[in-house]
């Protein structure tokens, strides 16, 4: 490829220059060199006319004078061509070639004969000729009497430098005028370039170059002719769909990671499900006969030995109740569905919780706002959840504190169970943790971080979910979320 390719390809400026105005200047050139010439054969037409003219303007008088032999008259008519200063020479011929009056230079004068010869018949004749190293342009005119007959030849020279000097005079300004057209189209197509096109695509590079340094918030300016705001339009179309990418690609990089975390969690945990089974399953049986020993001695002790007696059985108590915890986290699902009133799976949850709720003096108010209301599920596994919260509300409550259950439908179709407690509340920070399994905010020996976990895995059986929030007593809320039997399919059913 030439370096004219390569120029034009890599730079508009340049590709305007040698393929617009180059052309365009080569046109121009051609057509004011044709009509240069075309203009010079007319400026030599006009000046030959000239002569004709003058030579015409004196013909008549020229004929009189001759044919009647006036000579005074006839030299005064030659002499007054010369007012005229285009006029070189003047000769006046008779009918047989013989120059009778001369005005002027005599160098042009023609031969007799030729003048004969011309004279005779009767032509009217131009012709250029080099006299003395020297252009001559001569005009040969017949003379003839009032009968119309040929008397005499005038001839009217000019000087071929006349000529010359004219079109010199003409083609110089011609050439002049030529030339500042042309630079005066180069100034303005470059000044046009740089003002309608240069200048946004120099902004356009500096915008790009801003994008290539790494800002992809950075957008083209559109502006500039309809070419120039389409490609900037294209670029920004194109970065918003790069950025878009990017950021989608980017969500889906994240959502890939949480759920390869909550895989590794999921895994971690069914394998950590599988070991407490396995170690409740072991413990279970050894802790009932620790715990039957530990009764009979009690019978039969007194003092300090009945208090050791009784302080073993609680920890073995202690024991069993993490053990049945671990057992109902790690617990395979199975789906037995049954007709449940609210009403009754409360009332058999606080049973549960009673002797706990006398040994902390802790207050439950049980508030109905609604209806007598069904669900569908395990009662085993519901009665487990409401328990689990009611324990952590009696626990979370000081010495005669507070505790409130009330269900109701907030929501069409979904029963809402709350337990709330007048406890310290929970930190905000751990609030994103309370549902994961073993985490606790009870001192050590007192929680084992399997309540909430149990709670939230009884929901998810159930296509319910739990909230935690803030009651209005001051401590912790917690909704449970469970959809409602139909009234009708609770009535066939009972």
């Amino acid at each position: 490829m030439s370096s004219v390719n390569r120029v034009s390809l890599s730079n508009i400026r340049a590709a305007l220059l040698i393929f617009v105005l180059l052309p365009f200047l080569v046109i121009i050139i051609v057509g004011g060199g044709y009509s240069l010439h075309r203009l010079e054969l007319d400026a030599k037409a006009r000046m030959e006319e000239e002569i004709e003219l003058i030579a015409r303007a004196i013909r008549l008088p020229l004929s009189h004078a001759l044919q009647h032999g006036h000579s005074a008259t006839l030299q005064r008519t030659v002499t007054s061509i010369f007012d005229i200063d285009k006029v070189y020479a003047v000769y006046v011929y008779d009918k047989d070639g013989k120059r009778i009056s001369v005005s002027g230079s005599s160098k042009a004068q023609v031969e007799d004969t030729e003048a004969v010869d011309l004279a005779v018949k009767g032509n009217e004749r131009s012709e250029f000729d080099e006299v003395g190293g020297e252009q001559m342009f001569s005009y040969f005119l017949p003379l003839s009497d009032s009968g119309g007959r040929i008397n005499g030849l005038l001839q009217v020279t000019r000087r071929g430098s006349d000529f010359s000097h004219h079109i010199d005079q003409f083609r110089v300004r011609a050439i002049g005028m030529l030339g500042l057209s042309t630079l005066l189209v180069i100034i303005l197509v470059w000044v046009g370039y740089q003002r309608s096109v240069g200048r946004h695509i120099h902004r356009m590079r500096e915008d790009m170059q801003t994008v290539a340094e790494g800002d992809l918030y950075h957008r083209v300016a559109v502006d500039g002719p309809s070419e120039l705001r389409f490609l900037a339009q294209g670029f920004n179309t194109m970065l918003d769909s790069i950025q878009a990418s990017e950021q989608e690609l980017r969500a889906r990089r994240e959502q890939e990671y949480a759920l390869k975390a909550q895989l590794q969690q999921a895994e971690k945990l069914a394998a950590i499900g599988h070991f407490a089974a396995g170690v409740a399953h072991e413990l279970g049986t050894p802790l009932s006969v620790a715990d039957g020993k530990a009764q009979r001695g009690l019978r039969h002790a007194e003092g300090k030995t009945a208090e050791a007696f009784t302080q073993i059985r609680q920890q073995l108590q202690r024991m069993e109740r993490i053990i049945r915890q671990l057992m109902d986290f790690a617990r395979p699902v199975k789906r037995v569905l049954a007709q449940i009133r609210v009403s009754d799976l409360v009332q058999s949850s606080l049973a549960q919780v009673e002797p706990e709720r006398q040994a902390h003096q802790v207050e439950i108010t049980v508030k109905n706002e609604a209806e007598d209301l069904y669900v569908s599920g395990n009662r085993l596994r519901l009665e487990q959840a409401v328990i689990n919260l009611l324990r952590n509300a009696i626990q979370a409550t000081s010495t005669a504190g507070d505790v409130r259950l009330t269900w109701h439908t907030e929501v069409e179709g979904w029963l809402a169970l709350t337990i709330e407690d007048d406890g310290p509340g929970i930190d905000e920070q751990h609030l994103p943790h309370l549902l994961e399994p073993f985490f606790t905010t009870k001192a050590v020996g007192v929680g084992t971080g399997l309540g909430l976990a149990v709670v939230n895995a009884v929901m998810s059986e159930h296509g319910g979910r739990i909230d935690i929030g803030r009651s209005d007593l001051g401590g912790a809320l917690f909704r449970l979320w469970l959809p409602l039997l139909q009234k009708e399919l609770a009535d066939d059913n009972q």
